[in-house]
């Protein structure tokens, strides 16, 4: 009987040990990245901004964890005579989003797949450098903000990934876009953003 029981108790600290071996997982992520972020704004063209971001995630057990994440991105946008009546004018571009939230894991031992729901704030800044608009109004404020995607890393080693792909739809109030419904509040700013980047574990 207690050989038995011996063995029982063997094949169960083994058991659990496995288990405890699967289950292992990152406590902490951190992610730099490069940004492409393409612009919903019709009179600016629509443009690309590229930037870079970073981010840094706590991972509560193995496929559940909090992201703290910032991006900026920048680019130059001309807006044609048609619409200014006083030749092209360039403009500058800025937009930041600040976001925090929950990211659900897949972890295999060669890639990770997650996704996301990140709110917070962002703003949209619009320069005119070249002072070539009159009583140009700069209407730059933080407003709401969210983020919904998703992405993937490669594991190259037990402490770091790389990230070829973290897609997102972001969601940003500015008041930069007209409101149509309450031209007085801030409108509603819809994008895309493109991320790569390298992850460090511990």
């Amino acid at each position: 009987m207690k050989k038995t029981l011996l063995v029982f108790a063997a094949i169960l600290l083994f058991g659990l040990a496995g288990f405890a071996q699967d289950d292992e997982y990152p406590k902490f992520e951190l992610t730099g990245m490069a940004s492409a972020f393409m612009a919903d704004v019709d009179v600016l063209g629509n443009e690309t901004l590229w930037g870079w971001g970073i981010a840094g995630q706590g991972n509560i057990n193995k496929y559940f964890g909090i992201v703290a994440e910032w991006n900026a991105n920048h680019g130059e946008s001309i807006i044609p005579d048609s619409i200014t009546e006083q030749g092209d004018v360039a403009l500058d571009l800025r937009v930041q989003t600040m976001l925090f939230g929950p990211r659900f894991s897949y972890r295999a031992k060669a890639v990770t797949v997650f996704g996301h729901f990140l709110m917070g704030a962002g703003t949209l800044k619009v320069d005119d450098e070249q002072n070539t608009i009159p009583d140009f109004e700069d209407r730059t404020s933080w407003q709401f903000a969210y983020a919904i995607g998703g992405g993937l890393d490669i594991n190259l080693g037990k402490h770091f990934a790389i990230r070829p792909i973290q897609l997102d739809y972001v969601f940003m109030d500015s008041d930069w876009i007209q409101n149509t419904d309450d031209p007085s509040g801030p409108g509603a700013f819809n994008n895309v953003r493109y991320n790569f980047g390298a992850t460090f574990k511990f």
